[in-house]
């Protein structure tokens, strides 16, 4: 046998006895917990979605160890900030499960769950959508034709009422008409306004009803009530006297009463009145009562739209301009209604030819007129009506005239706003086809209108409104949360236009309507809004 070969044997034999030697070793220090199959850790988090600024959050988050729930741990709820995970919590986890409350300011949160050195959760967003959303503003009504505030400043400024209306109604004149001494029906109590099935019409000084053909129903002097019901089609009522007799009248279709001298109220109503008489009917199974004036001084001597104290002011030409305004939308709705109702002359919805109210032009009658502090305001009405070498039985009436010679529209309202934009003041009125979405007349058209918010003691120079969340989903139809408002365009003027809604989702909703339809839609003072955001 070679010697070298037994020195290969005796190496080779030495090295397998070292790596065996060294495999021992290696065994020996690996941990037993090691030797069998690693644990397996579940951190699952519940909680996200939507929810508002206002309501807390519950976040939820289970913990199981090789599917079985851990007795006792900590979590800590952390949420994302830029890069880094900032602890905002920390959640006590007893038999598998921990929860916390969260809130914060509007925006999107994006949190974890994390037990250290064993799990954390996969990140998950909560979306906090405003409460409300508050928009400032400024300006009060529609924003077309005369702004009343406007009109008051122009007049202290040296404006006659004739200036006032061709600034404010650019290509209509003023002009006069003949005044027949014609009567206007004005609804003060009824439907669809007014729900109740009953009234009662209070008498100062006597007092008679006829039916609607004009026979004498019952008559009596002093003070007297007449309590108003309906029975279908049928008006029923029961006179007192001031002795405190009383007596049923027949039911009729319709009843006429008639006093002089005195005043009347009517429960539910608005006003009194001591001009006219008032015609009650069944309508809708409803009392409607309505008052028949004469349109061209005791119909406006109780519209109350402009106060009265502007004339010691300076404002005398800005009631001027007030009187022709409402006189000529009157006159209009009047023509109206005789023209597409011939057989009655009256609005079939109402029995009449204007409301009392906004709908038509707000009349509080005696209340108004017998006023000593509105005595300007009555001054201004009859200064409008005078005789005519042309009317010498009658007299003649100032209006406004449109381009081709007819009774011009006179929408008119209180207040333009302004919106500031770019360092820029927008400010005034709309025209009548951006505020009602009408067919467009000329001399209903957009000016300029500092003058609103220079008129002294105007209360709509600055608003604040709230929209709620829920409003805010159902004005722009989104199927979540809206997270944000914006204007995107408006109308000349600075009246909305177009608005954009955001939803926390990132779904975009736009909507583009006239003035007045988004006015509505938000609850508006005016159209005129500045900013929006959210709470």
């Amino acid at each position: 046998m070679s010697p070298n070969r037994n020195v290969r044997g005796a190496a080779q034999a030495a090295v397998r006895v070292g790596l065996g030697l060294a495999l021992v070793a290696m065994i020996a220090v690996i941990p037993a917990s090691s030797a069998r199959a690693t644990a397996s850790y579940a951190l699952v988090a519940s909680g996200a979605g939507t929810t508002t600024t206002d309501t807390a959050r519950t976040l939820g988050v289970t913990f199981r160890k090789d599917g079985k729930a851990v007795a006792k741990a900590t979590a800590l709820l952390q949420r994302q900030d830029g890069e880094a995970w900032v602890t905002e919590a920390t959640v006590a986890i007893s038999k598998g499960k921990g929860s916390t409350k969260v809130r914060h300011p509007a925006g999107d949160v994006t949190y974890r769950f994390l037990v250290e050195n064993r799990a954390a959760t996969p990140a998950f967003v909560v979306h906090f959508a405003p409460t409300s959303f508050t928009l400032t503003g400024s300006g009060a009504g529609h924003g077309v034709g005369l702004s009343q505030y406007g009109a008051y400043q122009l007049a202290r400024q040296g404006s006659s009422a004739a200036d006032i209306l061709r600034y404010y109604y650019p290509g209509a004149r003023p002009g006069v008409a003949n005044n027949p001494s014609g009567t206007v029906k004005v609804q003060v109590l009824g439907p669809p306004a007014d729900s109740r099935r009953s009234t009662k019409i209070m008498f100062t000084d006597g007092f008679r009803v006829l039916d609607g053909d004009g026979r004498h129903l019952f008559t009596t002097t002093g003070r007297g009530t007449l309590a108003i019901g309906v029975r279908g089609t049928k008006v029923t009522a029961k006179a007192t006297r001031s002795s405190g007799t009383s007596k049923k009248l027949p039911k009729r279709a319709r009843l006429h009463l008639l006093w002089e001298p005195g005043t009347v109220t009517v429960a539910g109503a608005q006003g009194s009145y001591r001009d006219g008489s008032l015609w009650v009917s069944s309508l809708k199974a409803r009392p409607n009562v309505v008052n028949e004036l004469v349109l061209n001084t005791e119909y406006l001597h109780g519209i109350d739209e402009m106060p009265a104290s502007w004339a010691a002011d300076g404002g005398a030409e800005a009631l001027r301009a007030q009187v022709v305004a409402a006189r000529t939308y009157a006159l209009l709705r009047v023509i109206r209604a005789r023209t597409s109702y011939p057989d009655t002359g009256e609005l079939p919805e109402c029995g009449c030819h204007l409301y009392d109210d906004p709908r038509s032009q707000n009349f509080t009658g005696w209340k108004k007129a017998g006023d000593p502090a509105n005595l300007a305001w009555v001054d201004a009405v009859d200064v409008t009506v005078r005789a005519s070498a042309s009317q010498p039985n009658g007299s003649e009436v100032d209006i406004l005239r449109d381009g081709d010679g007819g009774f011009a529209e006179t929408p008119y309202f209180a207040s333009s706003g302004s919106y500031l934009l770019d360092g820029v003041t927008w400010s005034g009125t709309a025209g009548n086809a951006e505020a009602f979405g009408t067919t467009a007349l000329p001399y209903l058209s957009h000016v300029a209108d500092p003058y609103s918010a220079a008129a002294p003691g105007n209360p709509a120079l600055s608003w604040t409104r709230s929209l709620t969340q829920a409003r805010a989903r159902e004005v722009f139809g989104t199927g979540d949360a809206v997270a944000t408002i914006t204007v995107v365009e408006r109308y000349p003027g600075g009246l909305l236009k177009t608005v954009r809604a955001t939803s926390v989702t990132g779904q975009v909703r736009e909507r583009t309507a006239s003035a007045e339809a988004l006015r509505a839609a938000f609850g508006l003072p005016g159209a005129w809004v500045a900013t929006v955001s959210g709470a």
